[in-house]
């Protein structure tokens, strides 16, 4: 698996069968192996996280499924395209021919009604099984399970606790953050993952608590002294071996400052600034 971070929220994930773009609206796209499926994924239609730009690889790859927040309206302007829909606490599977999907509710307590797609496991290497939480902005976050590994892409699911905004306010964002990662954590540890073999790593350089094997979790320097509370409340109820701040647009060595926080210094081994890593 290779990470590249291309800039502020915008990824690409390089496995052994797939293509995995979240959230590129700038920025120059690393090459694109034309023998992955690609998976384009964009978590809602704020000017930072989603552009009409992402159209144009249909030039190159044909075949490419985009996975895009029921908000982005541009979906409707493109027919011809594989477009797969996501509203918010949802399980989808997708495999390249078949979607099938059912809320994330009965995905955990397998209550599924008679008739209603069960989401067992895709057959083929490329296949993704995709679980969305409800952002405390606009549109939804991601965490992809593929070829044994879980991969969370935040989007705007953040603590948004501003300085200059009310109390009330900021707390319901915190608590709504931490409900919406609790739900995620809930459902993995009711149920192991089954796609491919190891998901939710647990190497050395992990815990055997880790819940996700890669994640990108905003911040914001924006947020100032409280920028680090989404990942501190990430590591404590999901946890991640290797976790790349995102949202944090030009602002990198604001960021970095955070890692001498005592919410994060505990965890400076896991947190990657780099723009290119390999893993696994």
């Amino acid at each position: 698996m290779r990470i590249h971070h291309i800039f502020h929220s915008g990824f690409l994930v390089i496995t052994r069968h797939s293509a995995l773009l979240f959230d590129w609206y700038t920025g120059d796209l690393p090459q694109i192996p034309r023998d992955r499926r690609l998976y384009v994924f964009c978590s809602h239609a704020h000017a930072d996280h989603y552009s009409p730009r992402i159209w144009e690889l249909q030039i190159d790859h044909p075949e490419v499924i985009y996975i895009l927040d029921e908000g982005i309206e541009d979906a409707n302007h493109h027919p011809e395209a594989r477009i797969v829909i996501v509203a918010p606490q949802m399980c989808y599977e997708i495999d390249g021919r078949i979607i099938r999907h059912c809320s994330l509710e009965r995905w955990n307590y397998g209550s599924r009604e008679e008739g209603e797609s069960d989401p067992g496991s895709p057959g083929e290497d490329a296949a993704i099984r995709l679980h969305t939480l409800e952002s405390t902005d606009m549109g939804v976050a991601f965490c992809v399970e593929t070829e044994g590994r879980r991969i969370y892409h935040a989007g705007d699911l953040n603590v948004w606790y501003w300085n200059d905004e009310p109390m009330e306010d900021n707390i319901a964002s915190e608590h709504k953050c931490c409900e919406q990662m609790q739900i995620l954590a809930d459902m993995y540890r009711h149920e192991p993952a089954q796609i491919g073999e190891g998901a939710g790593l647990h190497q050395d350089h992990g815990r055997k608590e880790d819940l996700i094997d890669v994640a990108f979790v905003p911040l914001d320097p924006r947020l100032e002294e409280h920028a680090p509370r989404c990942i501190a409340a990430f590591m404590d109820i999901l946890g991640a071996p290797y976790v790349f701040p995102m949202h944090y647009w030009e602002r990198e060595e604001e960021a970095r400052a955070y890692l001498r926080d005592p919410r994060l210094a505990k965890y400076t081994d896991r947190i990657i600034f780099d723009r290119d890593v390999e893993l696994f």
